[in-house]
């Protein structure tokens, strides 16, 4: 296909196509790093995904399938993830007093201290990953991911 100047333009479907393709390379790219950077710590993407979540939680923590329902990357047995946590001393968990079938999980201080630790090397790595664009750019990247999200099916 060309414009009315003779140029070779692509259709939408292989526009979206090669946006998808664009998109995922880039994701590939900034979640390596990212993993990198929490692995010099001894973590995990998901395992510093969960110790953020639990701290937004606050002090009464989060049962397991509340944690599962907001990790950004999903992972197939949460349950071991957080025995993983627990072993290494970042979580702890127990039974709910309003309801015994609940375990809720919550920060140790050693699980908050290595997230809190996190927060300047991560913040320091989205600026340097994202300095090519303004900040008119990533307000229109976000917005266009954000209803990029909305519409797709889960």
């Amino acid at each position: 296909m060309t414009n009315t100047w003779g140029v070779a333009t692509r259709s939408k479907t292989v526009l979206a196509r090669d946006t998808y393709l664009a998109l995922v390379r880039a994701q590939d790219r900034l979640v390596g790093q990212a993993a990198a950077l929490v692995k010099q710590r001894g973590l995990t993407i998901a395992t510093y995904n969960a110790l953020r979540i639990l701290r937004g939680a606050g002090p009464e923590g989060l049962a397991c399938g509340a944690i599962a329902e907001r990790l950004i990357h999903r992972v197939p047995d949460v349950t071991r993830l957080l025995d993983r946590m627990e072993r290494d001393g970042l979580v702890r968990r127990s039974r709910a007093s309003d309801d015994r079938r609940v375990v809720r999980t919550q920060l140790t201080p050693a699980g908050r201290a290595a997230v809190d630790a996190l927060d300047g090397p991560v913040m320091d790595l989205h600026a340097a990953q994202f300095a090519g664009l303004s900040v008119r750019e990533l307000e229109a990247l976000e917005r266009a991911l954000g209803g990029l999200a909305e519409a797709a099916p889960a």
